[in-house]
């Protein structure tokens, strides 16, 4: 029995977590439900207040371990714990609100196997609900397919962050050649990492949906969405990561000026959410900070309607909205 708890395993599934008990219990059962079995199961609590000590107590599995912080730290600090109490050759960050499909570690495992110049794998994602109904599907592709890792920055850098952090399989050599994830930022930290490791190898994908994404209210980026915290960290993670392209690699420094383009177009989209939302001030500042990384939508009239929108309601902006398209069905195409 010694020899076996000393075997290092193929895979560390490490969860992060904070204040998260009421989802925690079904993050780790997805995982103790793995066809794959050659793997550890690491929890590490960013100095919880809830019940998650507790919980974490109940599960006498072998493979899973529980580490704690005595003092809250940033997200980042807790993932980079989690790296380094990682022992097997690949790892999965899993967040404490998400889920594992039976079948992810045996088919991610295969893939990486499969492709030696693939660095990481990610897959189709189900966004499911707080209580586990699913909302939507998110996938990139029909079909398994690998990257290349030019072609996969260049993805990531101009659409953002279409790698779902629920089931990203990393190779541990790869994280430390990388680097440790940036503690600079709330948001954006796994993007940032992302783009990292496709400067430094190709990347996987699976087509099947083999983890779930949960969307709730007290969700990270509910969170940021709320603090309009999205824009800055963006566009710090994006001039960071324009800074680490090697000489070889110089063509990719051109995505620089669309990069932005599409950044300050996402932004635009969140505080348009803002103001769905009626999180006026967040809206208003989602605003300013698209026109002015981009100051060509200072120019639009989707900008000001919707600035419209932040003082007298979203519903007069998605009026006004609606009457411009109607309007130009009738008279021919809208001018770009």
């Amino acid at each position: 029995m010694a020899a076996a708890a000393l075997k290092t395993p193929l895979v560390s599934v490490c969860i992060p977590t904070y204040n998260c008990a009421r989802y925690l219990g079904e993050a780790i059962e997805s995982v103790l439900a793995q066809s794959f079995a050659d793997y550890e199961l690491v929890v590490v609590d960013n100095a919880s207040t809830d019940a998650t000590p507790e919980l974490s107590a109940r599960y006498r599995d072998p493979r899973l371990r529980y580490l704690r912080f005595d003092t809250l730290v940033g997200q980042a600090a807790n993932w980079n714990r989690c790296l380094d109490e990682a022992r097997g050759d690949l790892v999965v960050l899993l967040h404490a609100d998400d889920l594992l499909r039976p079948a992810y570690l045996e088919r991610a495992v295969a893939a990486l196997a499969g492709h030696p110049s693939a660095g990481f794998v990610h897959c189709a994602v189900q966004h499911i609900s707080e209580d586990g109904r699913l909302l939507w599907r998110q996938r990139l592709f029909e079909a398994d397919t690998v990257l290349g890792g030019d072609e996969s920055f260049r993805r990531l850098l101009l659409n953002g962050c279409e790698v779902s952090p629920a089931g990203v399989m990393v190779r541990r050599s790869l994280y430390r050649d990388a680097g440790r994830f940036a503690t600079e930022v709330v948001w954006a930290v796994d993007w940032h990492m992302w783009l990292r490791l496709s400067l430094l190898a190709d990347a996987a994908y699976l087509a099947e949906p083999l983890a779930s994404y949960r969307e709730h209210a007290l969700s990270g980026t509910s969170g940021v969405l709320a603090e309009a915290r999205n824009a800055p960290d963006e566009s710090w993670a994006l001039a960071d990561v324009l800074k680490r392209v090697p000489e070889g690699k110089a063509k990719l420094r051109e995505l620089r000026r669309p990069a932005r383009q599409r950044l300050a177009q996402r932004t635009w989209a969140w505080a348009e959410a803002c103001c769905r939302q009626r999180m006026t001030r967040a809206a208003r500042r989602g605003l300013w900070r698209a026109g002015a990384m981009w100051p060509p939508l200072l120019l639009t009239g989707r900008f000001w309607g919707l600035w419209l929108g932040t003082l007298l309601g979203y519903e007069r902006f998605a009026r006004l909205h609606a009457w411009k398209k109607r309007l130009w069905a009738r008279v021919g195409p809208e001018p770009r």
